[in-house]
């Protein structure tokens, strides 16, 4: 579920200063929790803390108990939901078509499963606002790596959302050992007949940088664009 970690307006003209991060809870019994994972962008963080200072925000800057998202960041899913089962099953059709994707290098079947209109928002990458962009992002964006591998951890379905917890993880050059990935949060809205009318992946970017960084180090090799 989202968490909105927001900051009260020092100016008094209602301006926003908040971002969104994600949250995953393993629930242990007797009132404890044995794991919390957040996920948000740290770049997005500092921006919004740098603009709140530069506004005027201090410590002394009064609460607003009030505020809540930021209106428009993501659409409402789908109503009424579809079939617990038929949103499953989509779901591992997701799952198979990046299997598909990174075996072939053929991303265009993946981009195929959005709404014509479906909307993506990437936390590094920025906001997407049609199937066709998001088929021009993703060929590009996995070119480097052909061989990047997506393991669901966890998945959680409430009506037509999903939040899945889906590592993305780079294979140990030979070798090496070593692990190579990064967590990332996706959340995705079912729309029916197989289609997926929004995805949001929210991750570290820095995170995913030093990954790939330590990868390349070790012997990773980003293929040559043909």
């Amino acid at each position: 579920f989202y968490i909105w970690n927001n900051l009260p307006d020092p100016t008094g003209t209602g301006k926003r200063f908040g971002f969104p991060n994600t949250t995953i809870l393993e629930y242990a019994g007797d009132g404890k929790f044995s794991f919390e994972g957040d996920y948000y962008n740290p770049e997005d963080a500092g921006r919004v803390f740098v603009d709140w200072i530069k506004a005027g925000g201090t410590r002394e800057t009064p609460q607003d108990r009030t505020l809540e998202g930021i209106e428009g960041w993501a659409p409402n899913p789908p109503e009424p939901a579809f079939p617990r089962e038929e949103i499953e099953a989509e779901f591992e059709n997701y799952r198979k078509r990046g299997e598909i994707a990174v075996a072939t290098g053929d991303w265009n079947q993946w981009a195929d499963q959005f709404t014509d209109d479906a909307h993506y928002r990437e936390h590094h990458y920025g906001y997407f606002k049609s199937q066709k962009e998001i088929r021009d992002w993703i060929n590009g964006v996995m070119q480097p790596f052909p061989t990047m591998e997506f393991p669901v951890s966890y998945k959680f379905i409430e009506g037509n959302r999903i939040s899945a917890l889906i590592p993305n993880i780079l294979p140990a050059p030979d070798g090496d050992d070593g692990y190579y990935g990064f967590d990332v949060n996706t959340i995705l809205h079912y729309a029916g007949n197989g289609k997926w009318s929004y995805e949001e992946d929210v991750y570290s970017p820095a995170e995913a940088g030093e990954v790939i960084g330590r990868w390349i180090a070790a012997g990773g090799v980003i293929p040559k664009a043909d």
